[in-house]
């Protein structure tokens, strides 16, 4: 009689036996999470379900909310290279459900308008984490995922040519909106700003928002995660992509920070770089007697980064920055402990428009210094990886500092859609090992 031993059960990274469902949950989330990238180009809500249009699921949000479902039922820890910074936003998102705590307590005049936003500001954060959270669980540094980033890579390339085209079309032609138009609900106040997309036919929007800010952040930061995945013979395309739909979008914040990234990038491939813009400078000379008026009003409006110390040029953005700094000087306490997350709509009636002033104001020197030690922890971790992607994602952030001067750019407010969850993803992204040597 003879005793035999049952086989040894394999067992994860992170010590924990992996469930038979789990691999089959895993690239379900991959694949939701590739569909999610794709979608970015489309922007509208697709459901008119919940308390406020700024709720209203877009494309984006359902794929997110799904993955996540799936993406809760096995187990598997961040990667290594993922801990510090997941860590890093765990705090910063408990912070902010503190100041939102804050905001309960002090309860200031405009108490009922502040509450939604600062529940909407949570809500956002949320899939922020999510995103993070999900793309840091994925077995990316492996031979095996060159795979899912090959077909990522093709996903990001496809939609970023999309928003490309639909910004442009939308700077000839209203079609785009107004066909769009009929399927979103109408009457005022349903639709909210989403109204104003298709009744006040506004150039170079595409498919994206109704924001020209959050537009011109996403083709900036579509175009990055395209190169970030799919880096060769496409660099010069996709960075005059970048150039051509962020100038037309009519951000003037965003043209800016879209310049410096091409600058950065192009300073490491230099001969790529200079074929961008040859190529650019030919298409905008061919198609400059098709634009006409358009061309010139654009040109007249973008031409006024030249002269970003005339507050004429800044957009009511002076006074607005004066509202918040009387606020804070009046009651001099709050430039400690802030005022609570979503005050600044409540109180002051519109976003700072500058981002280390909102964090200030709602969140206070302790909001202000976190938010600082987080963007330093990314930066380190970035430049520790050392890869093309940290290199693509470094140049990024770069740019989208250059905007937060005259937007809040890494704030979760409602005209910013899905741009801080697909950040998030393509930081955890950058940050993931990779597999194999990309080109310089």
């Amino acid at each position: 009689m003879s005793l035999s031993l049952p086989a040894p059960r394999r067992t994860p990274a992170d010590g924990g036996a992996r469930p038979v469902l789990a691999p089959l949950l895993e690239r379900a989330v991959a694949g939701l999470l590739g569909a999610y990238v794709f979608v970015q180009w489309f922007g509208p809500p697709v459901l008119a379900a919940g308390p406020s249009w700024a709720l209203w699921p877009s494309l984006a949000d359902l794929l997110l909310w799904g993955a996540l479902g799936l993406g809760l039922f096995y187990r598997r820890s961040p990667a290594p290279e993922h801990r510090a910074v997941w860590r890093a936003l765990l705090l910063v998102g408990g912070l902010c459900l503190l100041s939102f705590g804050l905001l309960l307590a002090l309860r200031d005049g405009h108490f009922g308008v502040a509450v939604p936003f600062g529940l909407f500001q949570l809500y956002k954060l949320a899939q922020t984490l999510a995103a993070f959270w999900l793309v840091s669980r994925l077995p990316l540094a492996g031979s095996a995922s060159l795979g899912l980033r090959r077909r990522w890579g093709q996903l990001a390339l496809l939609s970023f040519w999309l928003m490309v085209v639909g910004v442009v079309w939308t700077t000839v032609s209203s079609w785009l909106p107004d066909t769009l138009g009929q399927v979103l609900p109408r009457g005022q106040g349903v639709a909210g700003p989403w109204e104003g997309f298709y009744r006040h036919y506004e150039l170079g929007l595409g498919t994206i928002g109704y924001n020209h800010g959050h537009v011109a952040a996403m083709v900036l930061l579509g175009g990055a995660l395209a190169l970030l995945l799919r880096p060769g013979r496409w660099t010069p395309w996709v960075l005059g992509g970048i150039l051509v739909a962020s100038f037309l979008s009519g951000s003037r914040a965003g043209f800016a920070g879209a310049a410096l990234f091409v600058l950065l990038q192009g300073f490491r491939t230099p001969v790529l770089a200079t074929l961008a813009l040859t190529v650019l400078a030919a298409g905008a000379v061919a198609a400059s007697p098709w634009l006409g008026a358009e061309l010139d009003g654009l040109i007249a409006r973008q031409s006024t980064l030249l002269e970003a110390t005339d507050a004429g040029n800044l957009a009511g953005r002076t006074d607005i920055w004066a509202a918040y700094l009387a606020s804070l000087r009046d009651e001099p306490l709050r430039l400690l402990i802030g005022s609570g997350f979503g005050s600044g709509m409540g109180n002051i009636g519109a976003y700072a428009h500058l981002l280390p002033l909102q964090v200030l104001y709602e969140t206070g020197l302790a909001g202000l210094a976190i938010l600082g030690l987080l963007f330093g922890l990314l930066f380190a971790r970035l430049r520790q990886a050392g890869t093309h992607a940290a290199g693509v994602a470094t140049h990024l952030l770069a740019a989208l500092w250059l905007t937060a001067l005259t937007t809040d750019t890494f704030y979760p407010n409602s005209a910013f859609g899905s741009f801080l969850p697909l950040l998030a993803l393509t930081l955890a992204l950058a940050l993931a090992r990779s597999p194999r040597p990309f080109p310089s």
